[in-house]
């Protein structure tokens, strides 16, 4: 015990104290031969013992650190010697009185029994007559959980190839990944069942599960070759296989048609008694998910789609997580499209997106940049949620051919390597020949997410054609930052309700763009089918019958009371700030967070209302309505020319939580806003002053406008898409103003009082 205790302070002070987190830089893996020869679950104890050939990384070690976590190293074996070894929480040491050389290899094995350590969800576990490993926990940092059944080196880098060697009592199976070489009957009532996984993987994607299993056999004819799909359930659920994985093959096709060859020896699921993980090979799915059915399908396809995205290419670091699970779920929702409809993948894509722009700061404590997200939220829904909206919009911004080609391209070239945000953006920037740096910068490397939205635009006729000129915004959720190369989507719709679209590319908070298109556009409308994913929520839809309608996603319901002929009404729920008021007004606060915008094409008989919602919990408008002082109104304005004003309104609930219903909707921009009642009396204040007249109103010509006092006002007038038609000022009561060319449409006549806007009126010119 003596001499134990003082070669382990000369190797410390010779060689210095190798930290856990450095492991992988002192010594790479090449491979593991795993031996577990008694799994005890009685007693919750397993034993047995680890060959580990590796390489050093680094020279002058006299001492080698490999993770363990909860098990007791019983001896250490290196070149048929005992060697001395140390251990102290999840490190142990084994010990060398000669000092080893850089890219010396060595053979070492270790003896080991214990109790496994796991956390709520990930380690090894116990299940009545089961067990099984997961190989990361949520919980625990490092996240790696291999050591807590085998020493190894414990890290997303570090990567070997395997032989697992599980001794159990006739009866009883053992599953893993790779392929299953060889059962051995021990004589003494037990069988030895030897998997062995010949492609290099981190620790924490090497599995194993005991019990009494019943096995389903299948195959899959993939692009290289056929595959065998090797299913292990609880005996009872073994009927429950063929419907629960019914789509598997049309799943696999999915996956192959648009990432490349299935990349393992096999496809495989083992039922756990909780999960899901993604073994290489093995993915642990819990029990409840083999029903019968597919309600579970989304499950076992997001683990499926690991053996590419964080199996075959891994992230290089937990922080860098969204690499595997934001694509994993990106692959969850996009399958939809291909094995369902374009619908349920747009409807499930909007719904995702909805509750990662409502909820992920918070629940995540943060903004995060996907790349660097704090590990205590490593598998939180900034990586999976926003990740998987981020892919989608590379998707929209490479195109899908381009997209798919590429990220095909990403996953072979890095093949059986762990890669960091950096060497994507790279490696995609070099193949696709676009830089990708501004939608790295933009979407990755910076917490929240950008917000695109059309200030105003323009329709000139020439010949037979029509310039638009666009005049794109951009705003950003969650940071103080503006993307560069932006690349959105615009669409232009005829009087037929057809779209006809083009792409627009803008820099900073503001932009112009010039399109040339051969039909008057009735509406124009940025990224009209949801592909950019930027900090909007909408959807349109087109009516030719009175109903009511619930926007999804957007807080919106619309009452339509009369509509004889078609008209399509498109809703989009803007997870950013409206614009401010252009003259303040004291007491009255805009919501510093969302908006609302109608466009579209209504007819003359289109007559609807519409229900706004407001909560001051639920993550929604705790930063405007802060207290009872607050009182709640629905602001409009028509376009960003005109100011937002009140328009006539009814709220149904409390202070903290309600409807804002409006009886007669227009197009244009509504936002929450309050009045703060312990500055203004909201019974001596309005938006709209309605003893300003003005008459005739529809006009052929001349308008009237009657003041109620003498006072230096201004009127601005501008057509509805914001074009300026004339300005003039009034000092007295009364005033007139003609335009100065024929009109037909609507004017919108925005008055200010000494330069305070006081009201907005429309006047209609049949």
């Amino acid at each position: 015990m003596r001499k134990y205790f003082l070669l382990v302070i000369v190797s410390c002070c010779s060689c210095g104290f190798i930290t856990a987190q450095s492991i992988g830089d002192t010594l790479n893996a090449l491979h593991y031969n795993l031996h577990l020869s008694d799994v005890n679950t009685n007693s919750k104890t397993i034993s047995g013992y680890a060959e580990i050939t590796f390489v050093t990384r680094i020279g002058g070690l006299f001492q080698v650190p490999l993770n363990l976590e909860s098990l007791t190293v019983d001896s250490v074996v290196v070149d048929g010697q005992q060697h001395f070894f140390n251990q102290a929480e999840k490190t142990m040491h084994i010990l060398f009185a000669n000092p080893l050389a850089m890219n010396d290899t060595i053979t070492a094995t270790i003896y080991y029994h214990g109790q496994p350590f796991h956390e709520d969800w990930g380690g090894y576990h116990f299940s009545g007559d089961y067990t099984f490993n997961l190989g990361v926990g949520f919980v625990s940092i490092p996240h790696n959980l291999g050591k807590t059944w085998f020493p190894c080196v414990d890290d997303f880098t570090d990567r070997a190839t395997y032989d697992v060697y599980t001794a159990l009592e006739n009866g009883l199976m053992a599953t893993g990944g790779g392929l299953l070489t060889e059962t051995i009957d021990n004589g003494d009532g037990t069988t030895t069942w030897h998997w062995q996984m010949v492609h290099e993987i981190p620790t924490y994607l090497v599995s194993v599960a005991t019990g009494d299993f019943h096995a389903y056999y299948d195959s899959y004819p993939g692009l290289e070759d056929t595959i065998p799909i090797e299913i292990y359930t609880r005996p009872a659920d073994s009927s429950k296989v063929a419907g629960t994985f019914v789509n598997l093959d049309a799943i696999m096709d999915f996956f192959e048609s648009h990432f490349g060859p299935y990349p393992f020896e096999k496809i495989g699921y083992t039922s756990t008694a909780i999960g899901a993980m993604e073994h290489a090979g093995n993915i642990a799915l819990p029990h409840f998910a083999f029903n019968g059915g597919t309600s579970y399908e989304a499950l076992y396809t997001h683990e499926l789609s690991h053996m590419w995205f964080g199996d075959e290419v891994t992230c290089s670091t937990a922080e860098d997580m969204w690499l595997n699970e934001g694509w994993a779920t990106f692959c969850e929702l996009y399958y939809l499209e291909v094995l369902y409809s374009h619908e349920s993948f747009i409807q499930t894509m909007r719904a995702k997106h909805k509750e990662m722009l409502l909820k992920a700061h918070i629940i995540d404590g943060g903004y995060w940049p996907l790349n660097n997200i704090p590990q205590d939220v490593t598998y939180g829904k900034t990586a999976y949620d926003k990740g998987g909206t981020v892919v989608n919009a590379l998707r929209a911004y490479l195109g899908d051919s381009l997209f798919f080609e590429s990220v095909t391209a990403y996953l072979n070239h890095f093949a059986y390597q762990s890669v960091s945000s950096e060497e994507m953006r790279d490696f995609l920037t070099s193949y696709t020949g676009i830089d990708l740096s501004g939608f790295f910068d933009a979407w990755v490397f910076t917490p929240g997410t950008p917000h695109f939205s059309i200030d105003s635009s323009r329709v000139t006729p020439l010949g037979n054609e029509f310039r638009v000129d666009i005049y794109p915004q951009q705003k950003f959720k969650g940071a103080d930052f503006l993307a560069m190369d932006v690349v959105v989507e615009v669409g232009f719709m005829d009087n037929h309700f057809r779209f006809q679209t083009d792409t627009i590319h803008f820099s900073g908070a503001s932009g112009h763009s010039v399109k040339m298109i051969d039909f008057n556009p009735v509406a124009i409308m940025i990224d009209p089918f949801e592909t950019a994913c930027d900090a909007t929520s909408d959807n349109f839809k087109l009516f030719s019958s009175p109903q009511e309608y619930t926007y999804p996603d957007t807080y919106f319901k619309l009452y339509l009371d009369a509509c004889t002929d078609s008209s399509l009404l498109r809703v989009t729920h803007h997870w950013a700030a409206p614009d401010p008021l252009k003259a303040p007004v004291e007491g009255l606060r805009l919501s510093p967070y969302r908006y609302w915008q109608t466009e579209g094409l209504l007819s003359d008989s289109f007559k609807a209302r519409g229900r706004f919602y407001y909560s001051q919990g639920g993550y929604l408008d705790d930063s405007l309505i802060l207290s009872g002082n607050d009182s709640i109104v629905l602001l409009y304005r028509a376009n960003s020319v005109e100011e937002w004003h009140m328009v006539p309104q009814e709220v149904l609930g409390t202070w903290m939580i309600g409807y804002i219903f409006v009886n007669e909707l227009q197009l244009g921009e509504y936002t929450l806003a309050v009045w703060d009642k312990t500055i203004v009396s909201t019974s001596n204040h309005t938006l709209n002053d309605p003893n300003i007249l003005v008459y005739p109103n529809p006009s052929r010509g001349v308008i009237n406008f009657e003041f109620p006092n003498r006072s230096d006002y201004k009127v601005r007038l501008t057509d509805e898409a914001g074009l300026e038609l004339g300005v003039f000022f009034c000092n007295g009561k009364h005033a007139t103003w003609k335009p100065e060319r024929a009109f037909r449409g609507i004017i919108i006549a925005t008055i200010f009082d000494h330069e305070k806007w006081i009201s907005t009126k429309k006047i209609v010119f049949p």
